[in-house]
């Protein structure tokens, strides 16, 4: 695939995204579901923006994949974004649970999409560098913060609320529940961690004796 084809892609994935968070955050404020605090207080919003961001910046510059620092950060978006696919995938969307996402397209677009294209894109086009070995454990950094803001949030309003039912303690019998399907998720990261970092030290290591 040529540079030019691939940054269009990207691009195109980016404006995608975009346009999806943007509808998600005007419906649902016009509709009173919705505040700006509480959109941006789901993992689905903060991976798939984080995900934009990426993306645009890989459009502009490619030769990003070479660098150590970036593809860090790149490696974090792609295990999120794949973790929210999952999550979604599994727990979710089986059992009708309402995500807060207004319309089929921007769920479509925010779950499934996204995640896949992202996970694709490092699949096809992983870091030309060699990642840390520590790169997992600091790529848990972010979603264990955000479980630590979710909840402690949640109790603090006076009408408590929390993104996802498994991390309310009225949806799952208490704060025990809370820890067991949390536990579960962030052993769900760290496995999409490692996966990713082989998956980029496999490439650097055959670059290297190319």
């Amino acid at each position: 695939m040529s540079q030019t084809t691939l940054r269009a892609l990207r691009l195109s994935l980016a404006s995608l995204l975009v346009v999806a968070l943007f509808a998600q955050l005007v419906i649902g404020m016009s509709r009173a579901e919705l505040t700006v605090v509480n959109f941006f207080s789901f993992f689905t919003i903060l991976s798939n923006t984080a995900a934009v961001v990426v993306l645009i910046i890989l459009a502009g510059r490619p030769e990003l994949t070479s660098s150590g620092v970036f593809s860090i950060i790149r490696g974090a978006v792609t295990v999120y974004m794949s973790v929210t696919g999952l999550v979604y995938a599994v727990l979710l969307a089986p059992t009708g649970i309402d995500v807060g996402l207004t319309e089929p397209w921007v769920n479509w677009s925010l779950h499934v999409v996204g995640p896949l294209a992202v996970a694709a894109d490092w699949i096809a086009h992983p870091p030309d560098t060699e990642l840390p070995r520590s790169a997992p454990i600091m790529w848990l950094v972010f979603p264990a913060a955000y479980l630590v803001y979710t909840l402690i949030r949640g109790a603090l309003l006076d009408v408590p609320w929390y993104p996802y039912p498994f991390l309310d303690p009225a949806e799952t019998g208490g704060y025990g529940g809370v820890a067991m399907w949390s536990g579960v998720v962030l052993v769900v990261i760290l496995a999409f961690s490692y996966a990713c970092q082989w998956w980029a030290t496999r490439r650097s290591s055959s670059l290297a004796t190319a």
